[in-house]
């Protein structure tokens, strides 16, 4: 709809730490502490800190149990902007999460604070 904008920065979650996963029907939110949260209602995949997938959204009925819970408690260590498909969050684990923009109709994720719609 939007696509990942040039010129992203998301800076201000190194060194924040994930502290909630809420997990609903059609989004998925990611808190962050001391400050952040990106809403999810489009794409997503965790990687391992190997570079190996360990979970991401599939449609429902889901096969395999969530692993998002891996990242609770876990500091951003790093972030990666790719306009306009994507961001991605390294973990100080080394896991990473990675989002996609991959609708031209709706919003696919959005994150505070900015504002940014996606």
């Amino acid at each position: 709809m939007y696509g990942v904008p040039d010129g992203l920065d998301l800076r201000f979650l190194h060194g924040s730490e994930l502290i909630q996963v809420c997990l609903g029907l059609h989004q998925i939110q990611f808190n962050f502490h001391t400050e952040g949260a990106i809403s999810v209602e489009g794409e997503w995949e965790i990687l391992g800190a190997d570079g190996s997938l360990l979970d991401r959204s599939e449609p429902a009925p889901r096969t395999q149990a969530f692993q998002l819970h891996r990242l609770l408690g876990r500091r951003v260590s790093q972030t990666q902007v790719n306009p306009p498909t994507s961001v991605a969050l390294q973990f100080e684990s080394g896991e990473v999460l990675r989002v996609f923009d991959t609708s031209k109709e709706y919003e696919s994720f959005t994150i505070q604070p900015g504002d940014v719609v996606v």
